[in-house]
Order: C-alpha cells, then sequence, then structure tokens
C-alpha cells in the first residue's frame, strides 16, 4: 500500500525533526561544563592603614565590578569570631565572594578595573586574598 509507506515516512521525517530541534535548542552540556566547579575568594584584611573611608570607597567599586564576572558576595563582616588556631582575636574584615569558576576568579582579579579598584583598596589596608575550588555542582 503506497499510502502506508508515505505516511510511515512521513512519520520518520517529523520524528527526525523534533529529534534535531531538542538536540540544538537543548544540548547537553560539555564534560567540561558539568564539571565546571565554582571558586570562592576569601579576602582578609590583615591591616588598617588609611580612613575606614577608603575601603567604603573600594567596596562601591567592588559591588560595581563583580557582577560582571559572574561573581557576588557571600559575606562581608566586621564582626567575626576566632574560632581555632593562632591569633588573639579573629581578623577585623573578612569576605567570601562566589564565583562560577576558577577561570572566572582570574578574569576578574587580573581585569583592568580590577586592577584599578585594588589601588584604592590597598591604599588603606593590607589583605590576603585566597582562591579555593568549590565542590562540583549539584546535577
Amino acid at each position: 500500500m503506497p499510502g502506508t509507506s508515505s505516511l510511515f515516512l512521513l512519520r520518520s521525517i517529523t520524528a527526525l525533526a523534533v529529534a534535531v530541534v531538542i538536540v540544538v535548542a537543548f544540548p547537553r552540556p560539555s564534560s567540561a561544563q558539568q564539571d565546571e566547579r565554582p571558586a570562592y575568594v576569601i579576602v582578609e584584611r590583615t591591616a588598617t592603614t588609611g580612613p575606614e573611608s577608603v575601603q567604603e570607597e573600594y567596596a562601591k567599586l567592588a559591588r560595581d565590578i563583580l557582577p560582571k564576572y559572574g561573581a557576588r558576595y557571600l559575606a562581608r563582616s566586621q564582626h567575626n569570631t576566632l574560632l581555632e588556631g593562632d591569633g588573639a582575636a579573629a581578623p577585623c574584615c573578612m569576605a567570601i565572594l562566589e564565583f562560577p569558576s576558577q577561570e572566572a576568579v582570574k578574569r576578574w582579579y587580573d581585569s583592568p578595573e580590577n586592577r584599578e579598584a585594588t589601588k584604592t583598596r590597598q591604599s588603606g589596608a593590607k589583605f590576603r586574598l585566597i582562591a579555593i575550588e568549590g565542590l562540583p555542582r549539584q546535577k
């Protein structure tokens, strides 16, 4: 029956077209994307060398720069508690930043706008910045 063959061929072509649309519209992430881990930057102010207004100025600059690199503050505090380790007290000021990846951290840290903002930050205090790789994202 010629009608049955034509109908079968039409259904097959339609199914193939739907499959192509699904693959193109909803591609599976590559294994590199699936394995990409977030990264965190821990900021510790180790010494204050200028007025607090310098750090307030830096904070305004950072709030504009961080989103360009997919980053956000998870915590910022001047009220920290030393739970364990050497030292009489916890650092006065700390922050934790979240980035999509270590690569995003590198792009942010090396960016011209961050280098310029760093000059402001460092003009009023000394810091330690540590980047750590996060755990794999939940699938």
